[in-house]
C-alpha cells in the first residue's frame, strides 16, 4: 500500500529529511482530530523501531515544542483559578518526533472539556524507577533481601513454606497448622524504590507498594486473619464466612470477608484512605465506623471523628498497582510525594510551592528525568542534584 501525505511528512522528519513546507504541511496534519489513530500507529512503529540514539538536538526539540504549544494555547485550562496542564494532539505527537521515540503522548480522553494524557517512555536516565525490592524480617529476627535472592524455597517455618517466584512472596502453609506448633509472626517491608507481591497463607495476595510494610502470620489460627499495615496495600482476599480478614492500621481497624480493596495509610498523610472495589468492607476506631460500596473510598483523617465516604476515582486510586502515576488535578506536592518514595529521592521546596494541577498518566517504567520533563510542560522547573529535587 503506498505511503499516505502524512506517514511520507513524518518518515521525513525522523530521517532529519525534511523542508520547512514540508514541516508546516506535518504539524498541520497532526492538529486534525480525524489523523489522530494514524498518527498513534506511526508513533507505535517508531517506538519499537527506533533507539534513543536517533534524537534531535536539545535546543532544536525545545524551540520548536515551544512553537508548537504557543499555537495551540486553547488546551490550557484553568480549575478554580489555577493552571491545569495539558496539550494537544499536535505537540504529543511531536514530542515523540524530537526525542527520538523517547517518549510517547497519547490523548487518551476528554473530560469536562479537559485533556488527559498517557506517556510511556524508555529507560535511560542514570535514576531509575523502582522495582521488585523488599525485606522479609521473621519472627526470629532473620532477614532475606528478596531482590537478591535465588527463586525457589526460602525457609520453613513450623509447617509453612516460604518460597519467592520472581516478585511474588508464596506462603504455602498446608492443610493445617500442627497442633503443639507455635505460629511464628514476619514482616515483609518494601524500601522507597520498592514493591512486592506476597500470597498469604489463606491464598490472600497483597501487593505492597513503596515504602510500606506488612505484618502477618506464618499461619491464621484462632477466629480471624488479622495483618498490620503500613503505607500502602492492594488485598484481594479470600473469602473465609468464619474467619474474617482484618487489616489494622494505626488504630484503625478494617473488617473484610472476602473482596478486593486498596489501604493508603502512609505516616506522613493526614488521613488513611480505604477504597472498595468489590464486595464489602467497614471501618472502624473506636466508636467511629463506615461502612463501603463497592467504588466507594472510607476517609478517616487523624483529627476527625468521623469516616468520609464518598464515590472513587477507582482508575486513580489502582495506578500504582497498574505500573502507572495517575494525577486528575493533583498538586505538586502531592505528586512529588509518589515521585519521591517510587525514585527514592527528597523533595525540597525552597521558594513558593507553585498552585498548579496536573492531570494525566505517566508509566512508573519512566526515568525521573522524563518524567520530570513532561511535568515542566506545566512551566514547573526541576532542579536534580545527586538524589534532591528541587521544585520551583
Amino acid at each position: 500500500m503506498p505511503e499516505s501525505r502524512l506517514e511520507q511528512l513524518f518518515n521525513s522528519y525522523i530521517n532529519n529529511n525534511i523542508t520547512d513546507a514540508e514541516e508546516e504541511e506535518l504539524m498541520g496534519l497532526l492538529a486534525q482530530a480525524e489523523n489522530e489513530p494514524d498518527v498513534q500507529e506511526l508513533i507505535d512503529r517508531v517506538i519499537k523501531n527506533t533507539g534513543p540514539e536517533v534524537r534531535m538536538d536539545a535546543p532544536a526539540s525545545a524551540a520548536i515544542l515551544q512553537s508548537i504549544l504557543q499555537k495551540d494555547k486553547s488546551n490550557i485550562v484553568p480549575i478554580t483559578g489555577r493552571k491545569a496542564v495539558s496539550i494537544s494532539w499536535a505537540a504529543a505527537a511531536v514530542v515523540v518526533l524530537l526525542t527520538g521515540a523517547a517518549a510517547y503522548w497519547v490523548l487518551t480522553e476528554k473530560q469536562d472539556g479537559q485533556a488527559k494524557l498517557a506517556a510511556t517512555v524508555k529507560k535511560e536516565n542514570p535514576i531509575l524507577p523502582g522495582g521488585n525490592k523488599a525485606v522479609l524480617t521473621t519472627s526470629a529476627g532473620n532477614t532475606i533481601v528478596l531482590d537478591t535472592a535465588k527463586n525457589g524455597a526460602l525457609i520453613q517455618t513450623g509447617a509453612t513454606r516460604i518460597s519467592k517466584q520472581n516478585g511474588l512472596l508464596v506462603y504455602n502453609a498446608g492443610a493445617s497448622h500442627p497442633a503443639g506448633i507455635p505460629v511464628t509472626y514476619n514482616t515483609l517491608t518494601t524500601p522507597r524504590g520498592g514493591q512486592y507481591q506476597v500470597l498469604l497463607p489463606d491464598g490472600t495476595k497483597v501487593w505492597l507498594n513503596a515504602a510500606s510494610s506488612l505484618y502477618f502470620p506464618s499461619a491464621f489460627e484462632g477466629d480471624n486473619r488479622q495483618v498490620v499495615l503500613t503505607g500502602e496495600a492492594y488485598f484481594e482476599v479470600t473469602r473465609n464466612k468464619e474467619k474474617p480478614f482484618i487489616v489494622m492500621v494505626g488504630g484503625i481497624r478494617v473488617n473484610v470477608l472476602g473482596t478486593h480493596f486498596n489501604v493508603n495509610a502512609y505516616p506522613e498523610e493526614k488521613a488513611v484512605k480505604t477504597t472498595l472495589l468489590e464486595g464489602s468492607v467497614r471501618i472502624n476506631k473506636g466508636n467511629i465506623t463506615g461502612l463501603l460500596k463497592p467504588g466507594q473510598q472510607g476517609i478517616l483523617d487523624n483529627d476527625k471523628t468521623v469516616v468520609t465516604v464518598s464515590n472513587a476515582d477507582i482508575e486513580e486510586v489502582m495506578a500504582w498497582k497498574n505500573g502507572l502515576f495517575q494525577f486528575d488535578g493533583a498538586d505538586i506536592t502531592t505528586i512529588m510525594e509518589e515521585i519521591a518514595r517510587w525514585y527514592d529521592v527528597d523533595v525540597a521546596y525552597p521558594g513558593k510551592v507553585p498552585m498548579h494541577r496536573f492531570q494525566g498518566k505517566i508509566s512508573r517504567e519512566a526515568q525521573l528525568s522524563d518524567v520530570l520533563r513532561i511535568l515542566e510542560l506545566s512551566n514547573v522547573k526541576f532542579t536534580v542534584t545527586g538524589k534532591k529535587i528541587i521544585v520551583q
